[in-house]
């Protein structure tokens, strides 16, 4: 008989003892507030507010802050896709746009912001980070720091010698061609994705620790799949080969030489750890149209070559077949973490889950920056697209008839 109450006090121990280990009142980062992130009534502002989910870095403005200049003209009303006249303003609100910047030869021609948002809120990139991460790759490289994309990541991070990852060069993770098997289905609670968040915030991992293990599915460099631990792997040898952060290096080779006018941050698996590099970048859309405009003018700034001079047209005009739309996605192909539409006329983009997007067109010297919190964003991006283009098309010829 006295073993009845013992179980019913153990059963209400182990049960107070798992509410605390989920909850973690005495943390400001609790999983259970981790697991609210995407609940309908608070991502909207979760996404402008990724501090308060995660730890993070912070990340300085310039302390020469470039300014666009402004010349605000009308968006235009309407895009062609499907073969149909679809209304501007009806994608922005079906996809849950949270704030729209133009920019047209550097200058801001069109600056919007909706649900909550405003010119200073940092907005989170989610995988437009990867693109920021790829970014920081060309710079180490111009100055030395990583010898030659075609090194292989154990040259940089020895723990990975053996390992799957090891053998994969820098180039194959810029190509998201590592060869490492990993299931990026964020529908599927079990997939690697998911998988990866528990063992890092839930069971505390490291995020370095959670990856380097993963085992091999193809030969390094021969088949496109995209998978956000190629771009974690990337800015591990990122950290190595420069011997410092990621947002330190951010810090000092973007941030500042390219005027970032606002503070902004990067969340870390753990406080004091590391970036979550193939995510949570959260800055301004001024801030992330800067990244866009770089590109645009070859990456350079004022008049400094940031960039290797090849490197726009490496990272987005790829030769490999299996990097051109059709194989992973029709809508799209890949390059240095930037995508690249389907029949590209001198377009490539930076994306994230949810609808994040800096859309360069080269053509017609346009950035396009959205930030958005669509759960849609899947089945609306060949639809982004073309509505990304149809602004493109739309701001440049409103431009010529002035």
């Amino acid at each position: 008989m006295r073993t009845r109450p013992f179980l019913f006090t153990a059963l209400a121990l182990l049960t107070i003892a798992v509410a605390l280990f989920v909850t973690r009142p005495w943390s400001p980062w609790s999983p259970w507030k981790m697991n609210r992130l995407f609940s309908p009534a608070v991502r909207v502002e979760n996404f402008r507010h990724m501090d308060r989910i995660f730890p993070s870095r912070p990340l300085h403005k310039s302390t020469q802050p470039f300014v666009f200049d402004e010349h605000p003209g009308k968006l235009p009303g309407h895009y062609v896709f499907d073969g149909k006249i679809r209304q501007t303003e009806d994608f922005m609100q079906k996809t849950t746009t949270t704030g729209l910047l133009v920019l047209e030869n550097g200058v801001i021609v069109h600056e919007e912001y909706r649900l909550g948002a405003a010119s200073s809120s940092t907005l989170t990139s989610w995988s437009m980070a990867k693109s920021v991460v790829a970014t920081l790759t060309g710079i180490a490289i111009k100055e030395g720091k990583i010898n030659s994309l075609d090194d292989q990541a154990e040259k940089y991070i020895p723990e990975l010698k053996g390992k799957a990852y090891g053998k994969a060069t820098v180039r194959d993770l810029l190509r998201m061609a590592s060869g490492v098997k990993f299931n990026e289905t964020y529908a599927d609670k079990t997939s690697d994705i998911n998988l990866l968040f528990y063992k890092v915030f839930l069971l505390g991992i490291p995020i370095d620790e959670a990856v380097k293990n993963l085992p091999a599915e193809d030969k390094p460099g021969t088949r496109f799949h995209y998978k956000s631990v190629d771009s974690q792997v990337l800015a591990w040898v990122l950290r190595r080969a420069t011997g410092t952060s990621v947002v330190d290096y951010a810090q000092k080779k973007l941030w500042q030489p390219l005027g970032m006018q606002d503070d902004a941050f990067w969340n870390l698996d753990r406080p004091g750890g590391n970036e979550l590099a193939y995510c949570c970048l959260n800055a301004t859309l001024r801030d992330y149209a800067k990244l866009g405009q770089l590109y645009l003018q070859q990456g350079q700034w004022q008049g400094r070559q940031l960039l290797p001079e090849d490197w726009i047209k490496e990272s987005t005009q790829r030769p490999e077949p299996w990097l051109a739309a059709g194989h992973g996605y029709a809508e799209r192909g890949y390059g240095y973490h930037w995508w690249v539409p389907k029949s590209p006329d001198q377009e490539f983009f930076a994306n994230g889950v949810w609808g994040q997007t800096i859309f360069v067109d080269q053509k017609r010297h346009i950035v396009i920056v959205k930030t958005s919190v669509d759960p849609d964003f899947k089945t609306h991006t060949a639809e982004m697209i073309a509505f990304m283009r149809g602004i493109a098309a739309g701001a440049s010829a409103g431009s010529a008839a002035h």
